[in-house]
């Protein structure tokens, strides 16, 4: 009985995470050309990473400063939105380090920030680890998009 029950949560729990990832990877793709979008980003994501700690919450939060980084108008706001982002989305790397979408994150905004701010050191490694390790995810989205982005 007591297995049953466990199998239940568990279950009940990946549908609950899938559908919650669903929600933030549309929000991260709609973010990058939504001011509105990227403060919800960035609201939802910080509510999320206090209550469970997990470090995925802090990639989208990070990857919400940068699109404000994006919106924003005052070149000082702007540094500040992606320096915050940069130390987030660091800290999410360091607490899971092997987390593909943490690590996918890093990857696209390293490769498309100005070159001219200094964070692109991790390129080769991210691309290296997705490459290596995307085929052992369970989440056939995740799956499919770093097929898509790396063009495997």
């Amino acid at each position: 009985m007591k297995r049953i029950a466990v199998t239940a949560f568990l279950s009940i729990s990946g549908i609950m995470l899938s559908q919650n990832l669903k929600e933030y990877r549309t929000m991260l793709k709609s973010g990058e050309n939504s001011e509105r979008s990227a403060k919800l980003l960035i609201e939802k994501s910080t509510a999320a990473f206090e209550k469970t700690g997990e470090p995925l919450y802090g990639g989208f939060l990070a990857v919400g400063n940068f699109y404000m980084a994006k919106h924003a108008f005052n070149p000082l706001k702007k540094m500040s939105y992606f320096n915050e982002g940069k130390a987030k989305l660091e800290n999410a790397v360091k607490a899971d380090p092997k987390n593909l979408e943490i690590r996918l994150m890093r990857l696209i905004t390293q490769e498309n920030a100005p070159r001219i701010l200094g964070y692109n050191q991790h390129i080769a490694e991210d691309r290296n680890f997705l490459i290596r390790e995307y085929r052992n995810t369970p989440d056939s989205d995740l799956k499919v998009y770093i097929q898509q982005y790396l063009n495997l």
